[in-house]
């Protein structure tokens, strides 16, 4: 059994928190970063089935930045036979940037083949594979300072389905064994045993309700793996 806190540095705990990623089959960036901050690593998996469907609309590259997404949000799907017209979104995102800029934007939108135009002024998008994701996993990796670990955490649950601290395994065990483990399963929070070689989940996270997240962020969030996505299937 790995004993002691073998780390010196919180960066060294990355490797094995790297692995144990890996190991659940999703794809991982380091260092991730937030509105709020760095996340010290998130994993994605993918549905491939709603990977097939984007890909069969000729949808090959990432939609883009925050604003193009919350943009694309707000359309209604072709499917529900509804529509939005231009001045309409114009209006409802005027607090937020001008009306060139949101046409710039939807030029992008329909360029890429995400909107379609089906009477002047009124669009549409061609969707129905969201959501992407099947898992979103963020690991805020701390050698102490566990109440930071666990507030950094509860952040990321606006975009991950699951969020969980890793502490050195000493450590990790002591705070699941103690009263503080009450506050990390109220939170919806997993704790992991981080050791030199492997890891361990000694108190699973939550998979919380989709209302509690941001949309937006947690589409944009998956949006920055497409590219590898659509690599790993040969697109």
């Amino acid at each position: 059994m790995e004993t002691g806190n073998v780390f010196q540095l919180e960066r060294e705990m990355a490797a094995p928190g790297r692995e144990w990623l890996k190991r659940q089959g999703l794809l991982i960036k380091e260092e991730f970063s937030t509105p709020w901050g760095i996340c010290d690593l998130v994993g994605v998996s993918f549905s491939q089935e709603r990977v097939r469907q984007r890909l069969n609309l000729g949808q090959r590259g990432p939609i883009g930045p925050p604003l193009r997404i919350a943009l694309l949000n707000r359309i209604p799907d072709a499917q529900t036979g509804e529509t939005i017209s231009i001045g309409q979104l114009e209006s409802e995102f005027r607090d937020w940037v001008v009306p060139s800029a949101i046409q710039g934007e939807l030029g992008h939108l329909i360029d890429s083949g995400f909107v379609i135009s089906v009477r002047p002024d009124c669009l549409q998008k061609r969707n129905g594979w969201v959501p992407l994701h099947s898992r979103i996993v963020s690991l805020e990796l701390k050698l102490s300072r566990v109440e930071e670990a666990l507030n950094q955490a509860w952040s990321h649950l606006r975009f991950a389905t699951h969020s969980y601290v890793g502490f050195p395994r000493e450590l990790a065990i002591r705070v699941a064994k103690s009263r503080r483990r009450r506050d990390f399963l109220g939170a919806g929070i997993g704790i992991v045993a981080v050791g030199p070689i492997r890891c361990e989940v000694l108190v699973p996270s939550r998979n919380r309700s989709s209302d509690e997240r941001d949309a937006v962020l947690q589409m944009h969030c998956v949006e920055r793996f497409w590219r590898s996505c659509v690599t790993n299937n040969g697109a």
